[in-house]
């Protein structure tokens, strides 16, 4: 079943699984702003060498949950940001996670490669995406073997009671290392002690497979005895030197899974930041876009050259079809953004391009082109980009490269015929570039290597 959320910023795969946890689906949010905000609390919570090996992904999902997969991408549930208290709270439960890939736990853990391989395979057959209406469009899909992958190794993983330890061990140090308040570690545990005192069979929360969380409440006491004689004052998270509060991400959220007209209904006599905020997205989401740009002129001066509201005017206007409007927007928040985060900037780079691509442009079909080749250098395996490539490169005539690119798109996706197939057309068009000739050669010898 698939969700009916209007938007452009977010973009969804949907995954499915046949065991107990995995049942449910998976949606996987791509949100530069949100991305960033959850990468700043992982530099905050352990040292920013380490911290940029990793990357947050936001999964729409109620459950106060995070989790790992062996990867270098940290999955956080929706419900884990919108039920916690702080950003303490948060950190703690990141810095746990982190705690199994740096001891490197989860190798111990893969088991039943066979039933990965077939999850693996149903989570990209089941991979959908929705365009701005709400409704499935095939040319939106991005990259859905980026995620499978991950999701189906979570339902293999089940770390030891030691390997927990281990965890809460390291979580610990780099808390007190990076002066992180324990207060929200302490409540956490607390909570959660009770939750397994009075419903000693719930399976939907955190420690599901964390259990005893009493004992490990009182480890964190002894901590905060020894190391912290106060509590450390929760901080916001500094964007372009703008505070960014949990409150306000939790509010984005349901900004955009909640229904826009009960929405603008419940806030009618509300007149403060957070709520012109959310009247604003609402009104984007059921299409009345000069209201929305009212709201949103109404707000922007909150944050100072805040690039993720130049973002969203791009979206607005890309939806009126304002392109050449939306391209500046989104140009505006590229370079007001720089490179703070790869990630969040190839986001907005991926929303450019597709601008780019409705206007039929020869200068900007030139330009898509080139950003595409270094979007696709950071991600190689996002196929839609591929497809992308491969859109802009054909309407400038430039078939050697279109033919490349889909050909790299069907060897991500494991056609390895239609792969072969494309390369073969490539190589017959004379004026296919060299760089790409190469990379055709290589699409070949992967497709022999996996015969």
């Amino acid at each position: 079943m698939v969700v009916a959320i209007k938007l452009i910023a977010l973009i969804f795969f949907i995954f499915f699984s046949n065991n107990s946890y995995s049942a449910q689906k998976f949606q996987i949010i791509r949100d530069a702003e949100i991305e960033l905000f959850l990468h700043e609390i992982i530099k905050s919570t352990i040292e920013e060498s380490k911290s940029k090996n990793f990357y947050p992904r936001l999964v729409l999902n109620s459950e106060y949950n995070a989790f790992v997969t062996g990867s270098n991408k940290i999955y956080i549930n929706t419900g884990l940001i919108d039920k916690s208290n702080s950003l303490s709270e948060i950190q703690a439960v990141l810095a746990h996670e982190i705690g199994h890939l740096a001891l490197n736990h989860y190798t111990s853990r893969l088991i039943n490669s066979n039933n990965l391989s077939n999850y693996s395979k149903l989570a990209t057959f089941a991979g959908m995406a929705l365009s701005a209406k709400g409704r499935l469009d095939t040319n939106s899909a991005v990259g859905l073997m980026i995620g499978s992958n991950d999701l189906a190794k979570k339902s293999l993983l089940q770390f030891s009671r030691i390997q927990e330890q281990q965890a809460d061990k390291f979580a610990l140090d780099q808390l007190i290392k990076n002066k992180i308040s324990l207060t929200g570690l302490e409540n956490l545990l607390t909570n959660l002690a009770n939750e397994e005192f009075n419903n000693s069979n719930t399976s939907t929360n955190y420690y599901r497979s964390h259990p005893f969380s009493k004992q490990r409440l009182e480890q964190v006491k002894k901590y905060k005895l020894q190391y912290q004689k106060v509590s450390w004052v929760e901080q916001s998270i500094s964007i372009n030197e703008n505070l960014i509060s949990l409150r306000y991400i939790k509010n984005k959220i349901k900004a955009y899974t909640i229904d826009p007209n009960e929405m603008i209904k419940n806030l009618e006599n509300k007149n403060d930041f957070l709520s012109n905020y959310s009247r604003m997205i609402a009104l984007f989401r059921i299409g009345k876009y000069d209201l929305a740009q009212d709201k949103l002129s109404l707000i922007k001066n909150k944050y100072a050259a805040y690039p993720f509201f130049f973002e969203l005017k791009g979206d607005i206007h890309f939806n009126e079809g304002n392109f050449n409007i939306a391209i500046n927007e989104y140009e505006k928040a590229i370079q007001t953004l720089q490179e703070v985060f790869t990630p969040s900037t190839d986001l907005i780079k991926y929303s450019l391009i597709k601008t780019y691509l409705q206007t039929n442009n020869k200068a900007y079909l030139e330009k898509s082109i080139i950003l595409l080749e270094k979007l696709l250098l950071n991600n190689p395996n996002w196929s839609y980009l591929w497809r992308l490539l491969s859109k802009a490169s054909g309407k400038l005539n430039k078939k050697g490269i279109a033919y490349i690119a889909l050909a790299e798109e069907a060897l991500i996706k494991k056609n390895f015929i239609k792969a072969k197939k494309y390369v073969d057309l490539a190589n017959k068009q004379t004026s296919l570039p060299l760089s790409y000739k190469l990379r055709g050669s290589d699409i070949l010898t992967k497709i022999k290597l996996t015969n």
